[in-house]
C-alpha cells in the first residue's frame, strides 16, 4: 500500500516542477537576476576597481607605517626589534657554518698528523711532579699532643 502511495505522490512533484519552469518568474526571482546584473556591471566598472583597490590598500600602508614607527620608537629606546633578532640569527647562522668548517678541517689535519708518543711517567706513584706537589701541600690534621700543649 506504501508502494501505491509512493508511486502516486511522483508523478505530483514532477507536476509541479513542470508547472513552476512555465509559470511567470516569481518576485524574487526577479530580484536575483536585477541584482546579478547590478552586481556585474559594477565589478566590471574599472572606477569600482579603482576604488576597491584604495579601500584595500590604505589598511596595509596603515599597518606598515605602524611597524615602522614601533621599529622607530624600540630603537630610541635602545630595544632589539624583529629585524634585529633576524639579523642575529643570520649571523649566528653564518658562525655556526664556519664553526663546523674548522671542525671538519681540524678532523682532517688529526687524520694526517701520526699518532703522538706517549709521555713518560714520573717515578712517584704515577703523578706527575705538578700532582705531587699538589698533594704535599694538603694540610694534616693537628696533632693530639699539639692541642694538649697549647
Amino acid at each position: 500500500m506504501s508502494k501505491h502511495r509512493h508511486k502516486e505522490d511522483k508523478p505530483k512533484e514532477e507536476k509541479l516542477k513542470d508547472k513552476r519552469k512555465s509559470a511567470a518568474p516569481t518576485i524574487f526571482e526577479n530580484v536575483v537576476e536585477q541584482a546579478t546584473e547590478r552586481w556585474d556591471q559594477l565589478v566590471h566598472n574599472p572606477q569600482f576597481a579603482a576604488a576597491l583597490a584604495t579601500a584595500l590598500e590604505q589598511p596595509m600602508n596603515l599597518a606598515n607605517r605602524v611597524q615602522e614607527l614601533v621599529g622607530a620608537s624600540l630603537r630610541t629606546m635602545n630595544i632589539p626589534t624583529r629585524d634585529d633578532y633576524k639579523k642575529l640569527s643570520r649571523q649566528l647562522e653564518a658562525i655556526a657554518g664556519q664553526l663546523e668548517d674548522l671542525g671538519e678541517r681540524l678532523d682532517e689535519l688529526a687524520e694526517r698528523l701520526p699518532a703522538p708518543e706517549p709521555k713518560p711517567r714520573a717515578a712517584n706513584s704515577g703523578l706527575t711532579p705538578r700532582k705531587a706537589s699538589r698533594s704535599r701541600k694538603k694540610t694534616q690534621p693537628p696533632n693530639e699532643s699539639d692541642s694538649e700543649a697549647g
